[in-house]
């Protein structure tokens, strides 16, 4: 009789459940039916009686999905027992499934070892040696081969193990080289930035030099103007008096004639004339230095008028010059910061992935894509708690997770999401600064869903080994 055991994922179970018989003979070999999960696994059978033992354990190579009857050691089959059965598998990848474990009952049976047995003669004494001599031998030829496949994995093992020093060394190196183009990136910035200044501030002095020059210039010139301006109008005042007194003596001393020639009997009409044409040179005079203020008062009103609209258009020109300098500076500083926040976190999402590549504990950052599902293995840790979320659809602040009005969210799980099959246990939606036991998971596959279609950005994670939330309590 055989023992048929069936295998779905990581649950097993006898699917021919009788009771056997201690003194039992003729079981022929275990069977096992495994599901496509154990597809590329050396897998290998751990078979022991009652309370495990790691010294009085088997462990049996499972050739062709069978454990074959001759692999079995006949003592587990004398007494009455409780027989437990159980399968773990490894692959090329260094990666370990196992199965739960079955028990088959060993009924107590006739002791046919011990009761009226046949004491046999010589010559089945010499048979008897051979059969056991030969079935050592194929024994022995069994453990090699068992040997065999161990060493084989072991190698593989090795070479992995080399594999992954390798990997690691290149993420280190990487790291390394990276955060020195960081600093050199930092120290050219900084470089820039001050170069950047010092530009702006002379920019900025020669272009008020040469407003002040320019002040200075038409202020001078706008003077010369003027002093020339009131030295004609004192000119022509000046000439215009002098006519009139030129004029005016002249008609006094004809007046001053006619009354010696007339005599004192013309004195009184002379008077009379002489007044007359006094009073009309006093008119013209006074006409004409009205008419000499009138052309100076608009000549002046005219100078000021202009020099108003140079010094206006000499201080638009300035405010024009310094916004663009002030607009200039902005905007290279911004290109500045853009470029430095832009390398740190390319080279903290390298930093997290050669730490997850190599197990260490760590603090790191994921690249999140809407409706994109990033696949992460994870085995190397038992907890995971996510922080907060940046991305475009907020005009890249940090917020917790879910948003306020839960525009977005972060849904993770030990299998490939799909949103058509049901929700399964493992399943959970990402809150920040939540404690989340994934110790049971090989992978840890999360997806980024938002309302804006062509979102993306970053999310803040820790993993670690040991429960924070314990630690608390």
């Amino acid at each position: 009789m055989n023992i048929n055991i069936e295998i779905k994922g990581q649950q097993a179970h006898i699917v021919n459940q009788q009771s056997l018989i201690s003194g039992t003979s003729n079981l022929e070999e275990i069977k096992f039916d495994f599901s496509c999960e154990w597809d590329g696994y050396t897998k290998t059978a751990v078979i022991y009686v009652d309370d495990y033992s790691i010294s009085d354990s088997v462990k049996v190579l499972v050739e062709k999905d069978v454990v074959s009857a001759e692999k079995l050691p006949s003592w587990l089959f004398r007494e009455e027992c409780e027989l437990y059965i159980g399968v773990f598998g490894d692959n090329s990848e260094g990666r370990r499934i196992t199965s739960t474990i079955v028990c088959q009952k060993v009924k107590k049976g006739v002791p046919v070892d011990v009761v009226n047995e046949i004491t046999p003669d010589i010559y089945n004494q010499i048979i008897k040696i051979m059969c056991d001599t030969k079935a050592l031998v194929k024994e022995a030829d069994e453990k090699i081969e068992v040997n065999k496949g161990y060493l084989e994995q072991a190698e593989q093992k090795a070479n992995d193990a080399a594999d992954y020093a390798d990997r690691a060394g290149n993420y280190l190196e990487e790291v390394v080289g990276q955060k020195t183009d960081v600093e050199k990136l930092i120290a050219n910035i900084d470089v820039k930035v001050e170069e950047s200044t010092t530009n702006i501030a002379n920019i900025t002095e020669a272009k008020m030099n040469d407003i002040s020059s320019l002040t200075e210039a038409k202020s001078n010139d706008i003077a010369t103007l003027t002093t020339a301006k009131m030295e004609d109008i004192a000119n022509v005042t000046n000439a215009k008096l002098t006519d009139i007194n030129n004029t005016a003596v002249s008609q006094i001393e004809a007046i001053n004639s006619s009354a010696v020639a007339a005599g004192e009997s013309q004195t009184k009409g002379i008077n009379t004339v002489a007044s007359s044409r006094i009073n009309n040179i006093t008119d013209i005079t006074n006409q004409q230095l009205e008419n000499i203020n009138t052309a100076a008062t608009h000549q002046i009103e005219m100078i000021e008028g202009k020099t108003s609209t140079q010094i206006e258009s000499i201080n638009n020109t300035a405010t024009n010059q310094i916004s663009a300098i002030n607009s200039t500076a902005l905007s290279q500083i911004d290109a500045i910061n853009n470029t430095t926040t832009n390398q740190i976190k390319n080279m903290t999402v390298k930093y997290s992935d050669m730490c997850r590549t190599l197990g260490i504990e760590h603090e790191g950052i994921l690249n999140i894509t809407n409706n994109k599902i990033v696949s992460i293995d994870v085995r190397k840790y038992k907890y995971i708690k996510f922080g907060t979320a940046n991305t475009k659809g907020s005009s890249f602040t940090d917020y917790t997770l879910p948003p306020q009005y839960r525009w977005c969210s972060i849904s993770c799980d030990k299998k490939e999401l799909d949103t058509s099959k049901p929700v399964t246990d493992s399943y959970f939606e990402v809150t920040s600064n939540k404690e989340y036991d994934i110790s049971t998971f090989d992978d840890l596959y999360l997806r980024y869903s938002s309302m804006d279609n062509t979102d993306y950005g970053y999310v803040n994670y820790k993993f670690y080994n040991n429960s924070e939330e314990t630690a608390e309590e």
